[in-house]
């Protein structure tokens, strides 16, 4: 469950565990909670519409501490660690597909929250030159593996919609630019991913990355006259 107010007031003014291993074993315990199906459509464990909607109203809540967990996570410093655990969520990543609406809300602002972590980290490493190049593109290559599906296949609410125009657009330019930066070869698997789920959701164009597409195409062509 979502700890309480107090919980959280006791945690920021520096009480309690240290921040790093609190967080991460809150974020264990979440992603396993969620993770051993209380939140799918017809996940309940019970019997009747009264335990679908109670399995449904945890997972919600289950959903929006793992976004509260990220932000504390990267506020207190542990970007990369934070960013590491999502991309490595795999298993996370493939049961929201059968979410419920608004679990499946929450957790594509967990994942458009921790792209643009991820793609602020990168390019402050290639700034100073620190940090480990290689172990950052797998963990961009798992991340975008894991959570693309979710992105072009989540129900973005009919009333009231889980991203803002404004917000779409950043976060297909963050995709964009992280996915422009992988091997060739990197590209063809992230891009035959997005087309396969993007593709199944004829009425969503988001997040489009045509241009993307595009230009993989055209370095393809090029490569193939060299060839």
């Amino acid at each position: 469950m979502v700890e309480s107010g107090q919980d959280r007031v006791g945690f920021l003014d520096g009480a309690g565990p240290a921040p790093v291993q609190y967080l991460v074993k809150r974020v264990l315990r979440t992603v396993r909670s969620v993770g051993d199906g209380v939140w799918s459509r017809g996940g309940g464990h019970g019997n009747g519409s009264e335990d679908v909607n109670r399995s449904g109203n945890s997972a919600e809540k289950l959903a929006a501490e793992l976004l509260w967990l990220a932000e504390k996570m990267v506020a207190c410093g542990f970007v990369e660690e934070a960013v590491e655990r999502w991309a490595s969520a795999s298993n996370l990543a493939s049961l929201s597909l059968l979410a419920e609406p608004r679990v499946q809300g929450s957790l594509v602002r967990v994942s458009a929250f921790l792209f643009k972590q991820a793609r602020e980290m990168e390019l402050a490493a290639e700034e100073t030159g620190e940090g480990n190049e290689e172990s950052r593109r797998q963990t961009k290559m798992k991340m975008l593996k894991s959570w693309l599906p979710l992105l072009c296949r989540a129900s973005n609410g009919t009333d009231v919609p889980v991203l803002g125009i404004s917000e779409r657009a950043e976060l297909e330019k963050v995709l964009e630019e992280s996915i422009g930066r992988l091997e060739h070869e990197e590209q063809e698997q992230v891009l035959s991913l997005w087309l396969h789920h993007f593709a199944y959701c004829p009425s969503s164009d988001w997040p489009n990355l045509h241009a993307s597409y595009s230009q993989w195409c055209t370095d393809s062509r090029k490569l193939l006259l060299l060839h």
